[in-house]
């Protein structure tokens, strides 16, 4: 009952505090999609748990402060860097901060206590609990009815993404807010990919040599610096605890592919399986690959057999029960998106992209790039050490899913091609391949595992997409089509202009795609007057510049903040040279310049 009512909290925060089924255009809409919602939680919750024994081990606190403190070190200037330019991050700090302005952190800490008590009750076997539970989750459907504190969101922006990951986002913010500190820092908003990856590296180094654990943190920080997750440790997306949670999955895949039912229920891994359709919907690959597999082990193992149609059809029981168990909640999500957002992107279906050459050039290059030779080459060996042993179902759906992934996301769109963002679904088969033999080398050849982590530590650092200050390289992990972040140094150039020039309107030109402003005028606790000039992306610096500067004569704009594409600069102005350049700014990715109409020029306009 105790596992039966923390399941229930989770699906809670995901569909019933989160008001999807507020969303509708009628009352009696409302009423059926909330006793659906509830039924769901109900039979979802029961069907997945089974009484669960844990056996906790002592954490040597100094090998964890190590550790954190190392990936600190090598992840500090990354988490206070600017928000970037394009990419997501942007957008999901926005929607961080708009929901913990629409709603109290305390009535969030209060449902968690109230779910946290209820389990403790149920792990004593209380009937208080369902009598606790019960009026809580009526008390978070009235308050959602009689204050809706999420009415100013739209439903583009809660439904895009499943909305329980700003949940946990919005804590460390919501805090410092509570405690009057100011909340617009980068960094509160870059924990949680922060912390989701030591998890990751925790998990990776922590049984590979008992004996050695220094040598284990070496291995660890190779793995926290290997590019791909490097890049995305420290910027806020929401695949990062969804790969944690495939990762545990990975090094349990042998019992969970292998067990039944409920044998597989008293594995703790089975709920990291289960919650990791809650984070993204993009998982389903990995949750439909695993149910696929499964079914295979069956037949490989005879639980599946025309032989024993009794026992077969117990066990396609068991398969069915698994796959609802595992889909029902992202398929939900799905059925609410679809249902109640009309701003929608689906997945499609273009298999002619398979035989295109350029796929496959391109996602070589992406392994080859983000991965690095080193644990390509330990992953590919550790599953032929598995081959070798006959693990055969192991060793298959590391394989499985290291091919799956990339052509899932080729098929769908060919410009994504092996973009970084999407190839983090293979981190998880990688790392648990690259474990087997890894582990190998330290029980066996000690001193080759030392100096393979360190090679392999320095390599990953001397190709690493992350520079000396922090920034990100440009079109580092695109390669047909720009979607990456571009880093410049707006921090720094806004708290110069509200020295030098708070008082006189701003323009913001040379971008043709929006970034959040208002973050770092909060910070600053500055409001401009300000214009942007948005420009086509086709167009040059200089074109785009010459376009700002008549805006700027005809709005009588004395101040231009013009941001650079590329590494192209504006050539000289030649409009009448009513402007000079007052200030640049720049980092090791990209530049801003200062604009100013000369004081002349000012005279005449006065």
């Amino acid at each position: 009952m105790c596992i039966i009512v923390l399941l229930a909290g989770v699906y809670s925060l995901g569909f019933i505090v989160t008001p999807y089924w507020m969303r509708t255009k009628s009352t009696p809409e409302m009423i059926f999609i909330l006793a659906l919602t509830l039924g769901i939680g109900a039979i979802w919750s029961f069907l997945s748990a089974k009484d669960l024994e844990v056996r906790l081990e002592p954490l040597n606190a100094w090998q964890v402060l190590i550790l954190l403190a190392g990936m600190v070190v090598l992840n500090f200037k990354t988490l206070t860097i600017d928000i970037p330019w394009r990419g997501d991050e942007g957008i999901h700090i926005t929607r961080t901060l708009a929901l913990t302005s629409n709603i109290s952190i305390i009535w969030v800490l209060g449902f968690i206590v109230v779910i946290l008590s209820t389990a403790m009750l149920a792990w004593k076997k209380s009937k208080w609990s369902i009598i606790l539970g019960i009026p809580a989750i009526v008390g978070v459907i009235s308050f959602n009815i009689v204050k809706n504190p999420l009415a100013g969101i739209s439903s583009s922006i809660l439904m895009r993404y499943p909305f329980i990951n700003y949940w946990f986002y919005a804590i460390i913010p919501s805090l410092a807010m509570a405690i009057k500190v100011n909340p617009y820092q980068e960094v509160f908003f870059r924990m949680a990919p922060f912390l989701s990856t030591f998890v990751l590296v925790w998990i990776f180094q922590r049984e590979l040599c008992r004996s050695k654990p220094i040598l284990n943190l070496l291995w660890g920080l190779a793995v926290a610096s290997i590019p791909l997750v490097y890049y995305y440790s420290s910027i806020l997306y929401i695949e990062m605890p969804a790969i944690v949670l495939m990762l545990i999955v990975c090094f349990n895949i042998r019992s969970l592919l292998k067990d039944n039912f409920q044998t597989i229920k008293q594995n703790p891994a089975w709920y990291a399986l289960i919650l990791t359709g809650f984070i993204k919907e993009t998982t389903i690959p990995f949750l439909v690959c695993f149910v696929g597999w499964r079914l295979i082990a069956g037949a490989v193992q005879g639980r599946i057999s025309l032989k024993s149609i009794k026992t077969s059809l117990r066990s396609l029981e068991d398969e069915l029960f698994i796959a609802v168990c595992l889909l029902l909640p992202v398929s939900f999500y799905l059925f609410l998106r679809g249902t109640l957002s009309q701003q929608t992107r689906w997945f499609s279906i273009s298999l002619a992209n398979l035989i295109k050459p350029i796929v496959y050039s391109t996602l070589l290059r992406s392994f080859y790039d983000q991965l690095g030779l080193p644990f390509l080459l330990l992953f590919f060996a550790g599953c032929i050490c598995l081959l070798w042993k006959k693990e055969f179902l192991q060793a298959g759906f590391f394989l499985l899913l290291f091919v799956l992934y990339p052509a899932f996301f080729a098929v769908d769109t060919l410009i994504y091609t092996g973009y970084s963002r999407f190839n983090l679904f293979i981190i998880p088969p990688v790392l648990a391949g690259a474990w087997i033999l890894i582990k190998r080398l330290m029980e066996n050849r000690k001193i080759i595992g030392t100096i393979s982590a360190c090679a392999i530590l320095a390599i990953n650092l001397w190709t690493s997409p992350v520079y000396i200050d922090g920034t990100r390289k440009p079109l580092w992990g695109n390669y047909l089509t720009d979607t990456s972040e571009h880093y410049y140094p707006y921090r720094e150039a806004l708290t110069w202009l509200k020295t030098q020039h708070g008082n006189e309107p701003i323009m913001f030109a040379g971008m043709y795609y929006s970034y959040p402003f208002v973050f770092y005028f909060d910070q600053l606790d500055w409001t401009p007057l300000t214009t942007v000039s948005y420009t086509n992306y086709i167009d040059s610096n200089s074109l785009s510049l010459s376009r700002a500067l008549v805006q700027a004569e005809d709005d009588n704009i004395n101040i231009i903040l013009f941001q650079v594409l590329g590494n192209e600069k504006p050539q000289t102005i030649a409009s009448g040279q009513l402007f000079r350049v007052e200030k640049i700014f720049q980092n090791d990715a990209h530049i801003l310049i200062v604009y100013h109409r000369k004081p002349q020029q000012r005279a005449k306009r006065n």
